[in-house]
Order: C-alpha cells, then structure tokens, then sequence
C-alpha cells in the first residue's frame, strides 16, 4: 500500500467523522472554519519545517516507490494530510464526545 492510498483513507475517515460531528450537534460550519483555517496554516508550516529537519537528520527516510514523488523541500507531499486529519478528527470527536460546541458559547 502506497502512503498516498493511507493518507486518503486517514483524511476521508476525518472528515467523515467530522461531517457527522457538525450535523449531529447542530454546528455551523460557517463558525468553525475561521479556526480551521488558521489552524491548518498553522500545522502546514510546522510540518514543513519539522519533517525537513527530521528527514535531513535521518531520522527517518522513504522508499520512493510507495510515495507519488512531489515533495516540498525533502519532506514528501503525503506526510501534510497527516495533520489535516488530526485538524478534523480532534474537533470532531471532542463535539460527539459531549465537549463544549461553537453554538453553545453563541446561545449564552
């Protein structure tokens, strides 16, 4: 299996779980994406710099033939869907686990 075939099943897992989130406990996705999006600039840059450094140090390494072969810098390209599913997942699960929700700090 190819990373790219594990990172697609990782990100649609995520999202779906954090579409059933947002319907579930009512959220507006209007309200959460400001967030989103800083947060996914955030974690982006963070990989980029920290999967180089990893990389260059040899900390580890890939076998070309199970990666698509884009990269940025020396990280590859599949390594970034990571966090963009940590970035749905975590939400998601804190809401459907009873956490506090962006309605219920607009209804107060």
């Amino acid at each position: 299996m190819s990373f790219a075939t594990l990172s697609l099943y990782f990100l649609l897992g995520s999202l779906a779980l954090f579409l059933l989130s947002i319907r579930v406990r009512k959220i507006r996705l209007r309200s959460v994406l400001p967030a989103l999006g800083v947060a996914a600039a955030i974690l982006l840059g963070l990989t980029a710099v920290f999967d180089n450094l990893m990389i260059h140090s040899g900390l580890f390494d890939y076998e070309s033939e199970t990666l698509l072969g884009a990269h940025l810098g020396l990280a590859p390209i599949e390594d970034f869907t990571y966090p963009l599913a940590a970035l749905l997942f975590v939400p998601a699960l804190w809401w459907l686990s009873g956490g506090r929700s962006p309605v219920l700090e607009e209804q107060e």
